[in-house]
């Protein structure tokens, strides 16, 4: 269970969503700078007229009591590399216990992120990347899309492996009615989903897939960049990994495919080129249980 101060912070975030869609333009590090704000600076910057009607502590309905897992920054089960940053979410909602969560994240860390939109390249590669790797124990990390996001998912399951989605609303359910339930299920099942917002935050606002990059890449040790664009959000993930002192690797793509200029920029920056499961591996060789 969260404490009272983290589980204020989670609700007031949740509650001022519709006022930071409407801060436009807002660049993705304007973003991640506002969410670091503390609670008088951030109500400020948002214009809010009346603080008051955000003061009082949040009440959890009959319905969603006990669901999701809690863990906010002051309890010891709460990902470390996550706490490393200054707009770490205040809590994390999970949809299995602690123990699962820390299990997951005890075994090896691989996000795989790209396009929304795939190309058979991008579809082919990032499923058998999440298969080989799941089926070896990798724990894949990823968003939670019917594009690459969701590939990669299919994948580890394929292998009978473990995912963990990190989604842009309430980590019980899908970010919209009827997408993708089956298998939002089985990652339930074998893995986890986790979200920053708290029950019942249902359709996520854009601005809440971008601030959900931070998450993954702060629970996976490896972050892959199957495919990207220039403006792809992906990058995003890549740059607050190296932050933290992750490994960023790119599945190198078609020179004359702009879906792929992205992840060239990244080979340019000194990313590692990996075309299959062993090159992943051998970024993490020194990781246990990864032979």
């Amino acid at each position: 269970m969260a404490c009272p101060t983290c589980s204020r912070r989670s609700a007031l975030i949740a509650a001022l969503a519709p006022a930071i869609s409407r801060l436009a333009p807002l660049t993705r590090q304007d973003l991640l700078g506002l969410l670091a704000l503390n609670e008088e600076r951030l109500l400020h910057a948002l214009k809010v007229q009346d603080p008051s009607q955000f003061s009082r502590q949040p009440q959890r309905s009959e319905s969603t009591k006990g669901v999701p897992t809690e863990i906010c920054r002051h309890d010891p089960g709460y990902p470390p590399a996550l706490a490393q940053l200054d707009c770490a979410p205040a809590v994390l909602y999970a949809t299995c216990t602690i123990e699962r969560l820390q299990a997951l994240l005890a075994a090896p860390t691989v996000a795989l992120v790209g396009n929304l939109a795939q190309t058979s390249y991008s579809q082919q590669v990032a499923f058998a990347l999440a298969h080989d790797l799941a089926a070896i124990g990798v724990t894949i990390v990823s968003g939670f899309n019917d594009g690459l996001e969701g590939t990669a998912h299919h994948g580890a399951q394929h292998a009978s492996g473990r995912s963990i989605a990190v989604l842009a609303c309430a980590p019980d359910m899908p970010p919209s009615p009827g997408q993708n339930e089956h298998r939002h299920r089985c990652i339930l099942e074998h893995g986890a989903a986790v979200s920053e917002f708290p029950p019942e935050f249902h359709p996520p606002r854009r601005w809440c897939y971008i601030a959900s990059q931070r998450i993954i890449a702060a629970l996976a040790s490896v972050v892959v960049v199957v495919q990207a664009t220039e403006r792809s959000s992906a990058l995003l993930t890549t740059t607050i990994a190296a932050e933290l002192g992750h490994d960023v690797a790119v599945v190198p793509g078609r020179v004359t495919d702009p879906s792929s200029h992205g992840t060239f920029a990244l080979l340019r920056d000194g990313a590692h080129p990996v075309s299959c499961a062993p090159d992943v591996l051998e970024l993490i060789h020194d990781t246990v249980g990864v032979s």
